[in-house]
Order: structure tokens, then C-alpha cells, then sequence
């Protein structure tokens, strides 16, 4: 898979016999991937994904960084990534100049793209005029739940949010995950007799409601399971910071500095107080069991 970034529009050069993805692709959710999967199908050709390094509309959180959508474009089987270096100039770009010196100049065969696609300057460029400008446009509708509601970035965000992670889970059709750098905390947990690896997050992702979580995390390349706490430490500290913490199952390695990656499996409880040190071990044991028996059982489905 070749990525070409575009912050330079006077070098952008056709490819030939490309059909080409446009979005903001914000979590590569199932709706994303069954667009780019119909246009693999349909392409006859390569398929290339057009997206920006950052998302045009002002959200705080992202459930996705650039580096995490290649990597899922890479997964997919897609032949190019464009990204769109969404600058100042890029961000007034009239939507006709878009069409004209971007667009045009990549001069796909074929366009696929969801039916709220916009772009240029104000988000006035719209999918009715692409069809006006290109001979070959598909607009698939939206994928919807079982409940009949529209699958979305933002619905996504809304339901980590809500600490309602198998459905983000279900919708985002993997785990979610999140990536940071291992730093020193105020070794409670060790203390306690449960060392945790704190994440400091590399990229504004959206991070889950404040509670215990079932997980997993990849530290160079390899998988362990662990149980991570997201929350302030009400118990010991009450800190006013949100900490993001996990503790991983035998493991006892020195990771200060390296970098985490964790996935969201299930919600086990809420972050709360409890009247004693000794109470809050009692539970995260009740946790530790929980988790062990999650995946205990989902290794028995498989």
C-alpha cells in the first residue's frame, strides 16, 4: 500500500485505472469498510481511500489517529492512501477548486462515497456535484444497527462515552483501542499489590467512561491480558487528573517510557469510593476473577 500526502496540490499526479474512496473515515467503522469493500468489488481496477490528517470539523476527540487509519486502510487490501494536509489554505479551499485541482488532477475512473460526503471551504461541496463532475459516482446509504439508527463516527464516540463498550465495539467491528507511553505514576498500585502501567495518551483519542474494564494490551508486538482502571483514584487520592491505568497479568517487566496499546473488551464497573484500602483490593481481586473468567469464556465460543 502506497500513501501520498497532499499538502502540495500542484504535485498531484493521475493514477491510472483508480476508483477512488473519499471520507473523513474518523474509527474506519463497518460502515467504512463496506464502502471500501463495494468499491474492491466494483472498482475494476486499484482502489485508493482520499481522507485528511485531521478531521475538517472541530471535534475534541477521535477515535482514530492518521497512523491508526493506514493501518486499518493496510488491513482492508487498499491500494493508496491520499491525505489531504489540512492546513489554512486547504481549510478555504472553494469546493469547484477541490473538484478541479485535486480531484481531478488524481482523475479516478470511479467515486464512492456515503451520501453526507462534503468538502471545500464551509463544507459547501456536496455529492450532487460530483456527479455533475465525474461520469462515475456511487453513493452507498448508510449501514444501521439492529435498532435501525444510523452507524456513525459520532454515534461510536457517544457510546464509549457511555461506557457502552461492546456495542462501540460491535459497530466499530473490532475492539477499540487506545495508544500512549508508559509513565511513573504514584506506585498505589504496586503498593497495593497491583503494579499498573499508566498511559499517558499520544493522540486526543476519546477515552471511555470513568470505571473498570476487561482489556487487553500490546506492548512491543505482544498481546497480555489485563484489567484497566480509567478514573481519579477516589480511594487513595481523589486526584483531580484522570489517570488511565492497567494491570497486567504476569507480567513484571520494566516498560517506563515504551509504548501501550489498549483494547476496550467489556465494562466491568464504575470507578468509585470505597470506605478502605483493604475494601478496594477485596475488589480489584472480584476484577481480576471477572476478567480471567470473561476470556475463559470466550475461549470456550471459539
Amino acid at each position: 500500500m502506497k500513501v501520498i500526502y497532499l499538502k502540495n496540490f500542484d504535485e498531484v499526479v493521475e493514477i491510472e485505472n483508480l476508483s477512488l474512496v473519499l471520507g473523513n473515515f474518523d474509527g474506519v467503522h463497518i460502515g467504512h469498510s463496506q464502502l471500501i469493500k463495494y468499491a474492491q468489488q466494483n472498482c475494476g481496477g486499484k482502489v485508493g481511500v482520499f481522507t485528511f490528517d485531521k478531521p475538517i470539523k472541530s471535534e475534541k476527540e477521535y477515535l482514530t489517529s492518521i497512523d491508526d487509519k493506514i493501518k486499518l486502510f493496510e488491513e482492508l487490501g487498499v491500494d493508496f492512501v491520499f491525505i489531504a494536509v489540512v492546513d489554512d489554505n486547504f481549510k478555504n479551499m472553494f469546493y469547484t477548486d477541490f473538484v478541479d485541482y485535486v480531484l481531478k488532477k488524481i482523475n479516478p475512473i470511479k467515486i464512492f462515497c456515503g451520501p453526507d460526503f462534503k468538502y471545500g471551504a464551509q463544507a459547501l461541496g456536496d455529492v450532487t456535484y460530483l456527479k455533475r463532475r465525474f461520469h462515475e459516482v456511487y453513493v452507498l446509504n448508510y449501514v444501521l444497527s439492529h435498532e435501525g439508527e444510523k452507524i456513525s463516527s459520532s454515534c461510536i464516540r457517544r457510546l464509549i462515552k457511555n461506557g457502552d463498550i461492546y456495542e462501540a465495539n460491535r459497530w466499530l467491528g473490532r475492539f477499540y483501542s487506545i495508544k500512549g507511553k508508559v509513565v511513573k505514576g504514584l506506585g498505589n498500585g504496586k503498593r497495593l499489590g497491583f503494579p499498573t502501567a499508566n498511559c499517558d495518551l499520544d493522540f486526543s483519542y476519546v477515552v471511555p467512561k470513568k470505571g473498570v474494564y476487561v482489556s487487553k494490551v500490546v506492548i512491543e508486538g505482544k498481546t497480555f491480558t489485563a484489567l484497566t482502571n480509567i478514573g481519579n483514584n477516589p480511594t487513595i487520592s481523589d486526584s483531580l487528573s484522570l489517570t488511565i491505568e492497567s494491570y497486567i497479568l504476569d507480567f513484571q517487566d520494566d516498560i517506563y517510557g515504551k509504548d501501550i496499546e489498549i483494547y476496550f473488551y467489556k465494562y466491568l464497573r464504575e470507578d468509585k469510593k470505597f470506605n478502605s484500602e483493604r475494601e478496594l483490593v477485596e475488589q480489584m481481586s472480584k476484577d481480576l476473577d471477572d476478567t480471567l473468567y470473561y476470556f475463559s469464556y470466550v475461549k470456550k465460543l471459539l
